[in-house]
C-alpha cells in the first residue's frame, strides 16, 4: 500500500499533466493559482488537485492568528513540505473551511475596476505599449504574449534539456 506521501506525489504529477492537456483545464488551473499566488507551482498544482475552488489557503496556525478556526471535520489540503526533511507533508486550509471567532471577515485581494488604469500603466511602463484602445484584459493578454515571445528562445532550450 502506497504511503500518503507517494499518493500526494503521484497526484501532483497526474494533475500537472492534466492541467496542461487542454486550454480549458489550464485556465481552470490558472484561476486556482491566481487565488493562491504566494504558493510555489508545485503547491498550486496540489491545491488545484484537491480543492480547485480554493481562494485563500493557509496553515491552521495562520488562521488561528487571524482569529479564525478551521471547521471540525475539514480535510486539509496536503502539500509536500519544502523543508530539508524528505517525505513530509504539511496541510493548508481554504478560507471557506474556516469561521471567525469575532465575526470579522478577511478581505481577500481582488482586481477592482478602479485599479485597472494604474495597473495597465505600470504594465505598459514595464513591458511596452499594448494596442491602442485595448481593454484591460486585452492589454494583459497582449503584454503576456510579448513576454512569452521575448523569453521563449531562452526557456525553450532549458525545457528541451529538462525533457531529455
Amino acid at each position: 500500500m502506497p504511503s500518503k506521501y507517494q499518493i500526494i506525489s503521484d497526484l501532483s504529477a497526474q494533475t500537472s499533466v492534466a492541467a496542461t492537456s487542454n486550454t480549458r483545464r489550464y485556465l481552470d488551473f490558472l484561476r486556482t493559482a491566481a487565488n493562491n499566488y504566494k504558493y510555489s507551482y508545485d503547491e498550486q498544482i496540489l491545491i488545484h488537485a484537491q480543492k480547485p475552488e480554493a481562494t485563500a489557503c493557509a496553515e491552521m496556525a495562520v488562521w488561528n492568528r487571524l482569529g479564525r478556526w478551521v471547521n471540525r471535520g475539514t480535510r486539509g489540503i496536503a502539500l509536500i513540505s519544502e523543508t530539508t526533511q524528505p517525505y513530509k507533508l504539511r496541510y493548508v486550509f481554504d478560507i471557506s473551511d474556516t469561521n471567525s471567532y469575532y465575526n470579522r471577515e478577511i478581505s481577500i485581494w481582488r482586481m477592482r475596476p478602479a485599479l485597472e488604469p494604474a495597473v495597465k500603466e505600470a504594465l505598459t511602463n514595464a513591458f511596452g505599449e499594448p494596442p491602442e484602445g485595448a481593454s484591460f484584459s486585452d492589454a494583459v493578454v497582449e503584454l503576456s504574449g510579448t513576454l512569452v515571445e521575448d523569453n521563449l528562445s531562452d526557456y525553450y532550450s532549458m525545457l528541451h534539456g529538462a525533457k531529455a
